[in-house]
């Protein structure tokens, strides 16, 4: 990160992040969408969630409502996104495992029309690899196995079925 920007960086974009959440901060998070290839440049996406309102649920919303494309490093996505949250704006970040880093990249292969062809393919590639380990995540974690019912079903057919 060049000198100028870390400047940047430090002053418009430190003194904007809260360590925890609170009502009316943001959510925001962080995340390499693309690897740095022979061909492209590691790219990060950067989203926000606006906090929930009054007596609003405390959840953020399925989609975010900012996010941010930038090449090199995650500091430079954050900075854009900053830029486009509006002025004083407080931001906490949670980690990619507490968003749904697919779907945040879908929002910015169908929002961003200025994606070159080898980019809409690496993020494309990396929606796919998400929903692949999403689906891994689900086979491994959750069942419809209920051991009481399949002693139940031994008793009445042995071992038949």
């Amino acid at each position: 990160m060049d000198r100028t920007f870390q400047q940047r960086f430090i002053t418009e974009v430190v003194p904007r992040l809260s360590r925890r959440w609170r009502e009316g901060i943001w959510v925001g998070c962080v995340f390499r969408a693309v690897a740095e290839s022979g061909t492209l440049h590691a790219h990060y996406i950067a989203a926000a969630w606006q906090p929930p309102t009054g007596d609003g649920l405390p959840v953020i919303a399925r989609l975010p409502d900012a996010t941010f494309l930038a090449p090199h490093e995650a500091e430079r996505a954050l900075v854009g996104l900053i830029d486009t949250l509006p002025p004083g704006t407080r931001l906490t970040l949670a980690g990619p495992q507490h968003i749904d880093p697919a779907l945040v990249t879908q929002v910015v292969l169908s929002a961003d029309r200025n994606l070159t062809s080898a980019l809409k393919e690496a993020l494309a590639a990396f929606v796919g690899a998400e929903q692949a380990r999403n689906v891994h995540a689900i086979r491994e974690t959750y069942t419809d196995r209920d051991e009481a019912f399949e002693a139940f079903k031994k008793k009445l057919f042995g071992d038949a079925l």
